[in-house]
Parts: C-alpha cells; sequence; structure tokens
C-alpha cells in the first residue's frame, strides 16, 4: 500500500510539470489527497509498532518466573498467539531431522487442536527454509501433518535457537505482515534465551543435589557421626562445584561436556539429559564420546566410579 502511493505521488508530481494551468489545479488536489493518505498510514504504522513494542515487552515479561520447561513452553505458546493475533500455535522440538509437536494452543480453550503426530522435514518447506537461515518464514501450503492443528489458509514458522542449536520450531496458524514477523522473531530470541536460562537453573539443581550427596557419603565413611555429617551437608555451599575432585575430573571438559557429565552423575538417561540442556539425544551422545575419550573411561558406569573414588 505504502508502495502503491509512493509510486503515485511519483507520477502526480511528475505530471504537474508538464500540465496546463487547468489540469495542475486538479492534479494540485490530487497531490494534496495523496500526502494525506499517506500520513495516515504513516501514523497508523507508529500506532501499530508502539501496540507491537508493548505486546512484545509484555510477552517477555510473562516468561520470567517459568520454573520449568514445560511451562515455558506452555506460556510460550499462549504469547505468541497474543502477540500474533493468531488463534493457533504449535511448538515443536527438533530432534535431528524429525519434528516432535509438543504443545498446542488454541483461542478457543474448548476446541484447542489436538497434538500433531511427529514428522520429517521436506527439503525446501517453509519450515526447512527457517532453519537454513534462523529467520521468520511464512507459508501457504501447511504440511498435512500441521493441517489440523493450523488449518489450511496458510501459517508463519519461526525457529527457536538454544546454546547456538535450533532446537524447537513454533508453528503460528496465519501467514504474518513484515513488522509482527520482526516481533515473532524479537520473542523467539528472547524466548532461547528463557530456555537456556531455565535448562541452567535445573543443571545447578541436580549439582547441588549431587554435592550433598557426596558430603553424605563423605561423612559415613569417617568416624564423624551422622549430626556432623548432616552439619557438612548443610554448611556446603550452592557453588561447591570447585571442590577439588570434581574440578580434577571437569578439568578437561569443555562446559557444556561438563554439564552432560554432571547430569550422567545423576543417573540421567540420553534423553533426559537432551530435555534438560535442551539438545538433541544425538548431541547428547556425541558429547558422552568424547568425554569417555577424555577422561578414560570406557562406559558410563566405570565415568561414575572414576568421580566417586575422587570424592572419597
Amino acid at each position: 500500500m505504502a508502495d502503491e502511493l509512493d509510486r503515485a505521488i511519483s507520477d502526480t508530481l511528475t505530471g504537474i510539470r508538464t500540465a496546463t494551468s487547468e489540469h495542475a489545479v486538479e492534479l494540485g488536489r490530487r497531490l494534496v489527497d495523496l500526502l494525506d493518505r499517506r500520513n495516515a498510514l504513516a501514523a497508523t504504522r507508529t500506532a501499530d509498532i508502539g501496540a507491537l513494542a508493548k505486546g512484545i515487552d509484555h510477552a517477555v515479561h510473562s516468561l520470567d518466573d517459568s520454573a520449568s520447561s514445560a511451562e515455558l513452553v506452555r506460556r510460550a505458546c499462549e504469547r505468541v498467539a497474543e502477540l500474533c493475533s493468531a488463534d493457533q500455535v504449535v511448538f515443536s522440538r527438533l530432534y535431528g531431522d524429525r519434528v516432535i509437536p509438543v504443545a498446542s494452543f488454541g483461542a478457543d480453550p474448548h476446541t484447542t487442536p489436538a497434538l500433531p503426530a511427529e514428522f520429517g522435514l521436506p527439503a525446501g518447506s517453509p519450515e526447512a527454509c527457517a532453519l537454513e537461515t534462523n529467520a521468520v518464514t511464512a507459508g501457504a501450503q501447511v504440511l498435512a501433518e500441521l493441517r489440523d492443528a493450523l488449518g489450511a489458509n496458510g501459517f508463519t514458522v519461526v525457529p527457536i535457537v538454544v546454546d547456538g542449536t535450533a532446537a524447537a520450531l513454533v508453528h503460528v496458524g496465519t501467514p504474518l505482515d513484515g513488522s509482527r514477523r520482526h516481533a515473532l522473531g524479537v520473542f523467539a530470541e528472547v524466548l532461547g534465551g528463557c530456555f537456556e536460562r531455565v535448562g541452567l537453573e535445573s543443571r545447578r539443581d541436580h549439582q547441588d543435589a549431587l554435592l550433598r550427596e557426596s558430603a553424605q557419603r563423605w561423612g559415613s565413611d569417617t568416624e564423624f557421626d551422622a549430626v556432623t555429617a548432616r552439619a557438612f551437608t548443610e554448611l556446603t555451599p550452592v557453588d561447591a562445584e570447585h571442590d577439588d575432585a570434581e574440578r580434577r575430573l571437569l578439568d578437561p571438559l569443555t562446559e557444556r561436556e561438563a554439564d552432560v557429565v554432571r547430569l550422567i552423575l545423576t543417573g540421567a538417561s540420553n534423553s533426559t539429559i537432551a530435555a534438560e540442556l535442551f539438545i538433541t539425544v544425538d548431541t547428547v551422545k556425541s558429547h558422552v564420546k568424547r568425554i569417555l575419550r577424555k577422561l578414560g573411561a570406557t562406559n558410563r558406569a566405570e565415568l561414575i566410579a572414576k568421580y566417586q573414588s575422587g570424592t572419597r
């Protein structure tokens, strides 16, 4: 619309230069009308941008106190629907080349769409394009697996990047214009950061529990009684990750590999680690292989044994 008005204004100005006096007056009136319409359109755009900015601010603040990934996903679906004025939203995790829907949202709580089945990404699809470009992408042809949840009138999809890797996709059941696409992209960036925060807090909780268990084992292996062991546990600070034994074990590892080790020490499976760190199971397996090689262990059991022997 703005481009059409700009072209019409340019053509009118060109016409005025060569028009007769009588025709120039008519073109002048037309020019005033076109300028008024362009100003009104600019004012509307400014108001829309202001409303979107407030919407983004509200959406971001609603994520602040999410205590778990599941709660974060639920709130994200609600806020995306609100921000994009959409009736349907589907949130999916990425596992390798598979897309696994984990949450859906409908504007009418009585008609929330059923969760679609997992599906692969067709080459050249808007979803594949969104992942390749790490950008909000619109499409006209909704994949068959998503049609019941999103309808068939077009959609928009945005990747959620967590710790530098695309970990999820959010589908919105409507094609978005430029300003709303931008708003969705900004929200997606913030959401990825929130998932990193929730994952970090979860890892710290696991680490704290592990350190407390280690302290209790230490107490039981000495002449100290249970009261002394409990006191030691209570006095151990949350940041006791710098304990000498653990530091020696984790020293050769990257920060992400250390996160994986801490979860392995709690007995977490590959799928649990993937969910906690918001990465794929294949990525977890790759981390585990490198960890075992760096620490000179042949399997998880030997890795855990090394840790336990080092903390005694």
